[in-house]
């Protein structure tokens, strides 16, 4: 099995070392043979950079590294896109930073993935994997709701959308990264709507579901404020619907 991880980065000077340790050892022990870790520093304005260069240098490991960085902050969704340029291999784990589940969530997708596309993550059926508070627990449902409104039948029988962590074979990627416009964390919900899209024209794609355990230290690096909430609220619900139009102008030409 040949590995490939995106790792989006932003202003992560305070955790990005501690990430990354705890991922190469995971990785190492899986023993692939070959892993590709694509890091994507996405505008940072703090010593992120400096950090993850410093990593880099260090390692003597096996693990390859790729190094994407650009000045100016683009969001999640243009750093995914970006990262999926430099992929090589025929599984793509796509994650947070932050490592924002307990990261056995990783062998567990790994072997899902043998048999199944898409491995996406469903925090609506464990207690573990929505231990957050009230306030990011009604703004992710609120959400859900907004999607099941919006795309109804293309999105059936699928109850959360946007989780920072996918595991996805490369031939599907390939299929649907020219579908991929969002530049918010929305980028997640893409991947598995077009998969669902692929699948109603051709039924050979299969989804399947990780039930992951919050990772409570994830949440000391969150910080939200009713402004940066608003303006998000706001980007998000304008992106659904560019999403939309897309969405139909791909369903006419399929």
């Amino acid at each position: 099995m040949n590995i490939s991880i995106i790792l989006p980065i932003y202003n992560a000077e305070g955790f990005i070392l501690d990430s990354l340790r705890k991922l190469v050892e995971l990785l190492e022990k899986i023993q692939a043979d070959e892993t590709q870790i694509i890091l994507v520093n996405d505008g940072s304005m703090d010593n992120t950079l400096e950090k993850i260069n410093e990593f880099i240098n260090s390692y003597d490991g096996v693990i390859h590294f790729d190094l994407v960085s650009y000045k100016k902050n683009r969001n999640i969704g243009f750093a995914l896109r970006k990262g999926i340029e430099k992929v090589r291999n025929e599984i793509v784990i796509i994650m947070d930073c932050d490592l924002p589940f307990k990261l056995d969530i990783i062998n567990e997708s790994l072997t899902l993935i043998e048999s199944c596309d898409l491995v996406s993550v469903d925090r609506t059926k464990k207690r573990e994997s929505y231990n957050v508070g009230l306030f990011r627990f009604l703004l992710h449902r609120g959400l859900i709701f907004i999607i099941k409104v919006m795309f109804g039948k293309y999105i059936k029988g699928i109850d959360d959308f946007v989780a920072g962590f996918k595991v996805i074979k490369r031939h599907l990627l390939d299929k649907i990264e020219s579908n991929l416009r969002s530049d918010t964390s929305l980028i997640h919900f893409e991947i598995i709507l077009f998969t669902k899209l692929l699948n109603l024209r051709e039924d050979n794609y299969k989804i399947c579901f990780v039930y992951p355990t919050l990772n409570i230290e994830t949440n000391k690096f969150s910080t939200y404020s009713l402004p940066k909430v608003l303006k998000t609220v706001i980007k998000i619900l304008l992106e659904l619907i560019v999403i939309r139009i897309n969405l139909k102008q791909v369903n006419a030409s399929l």
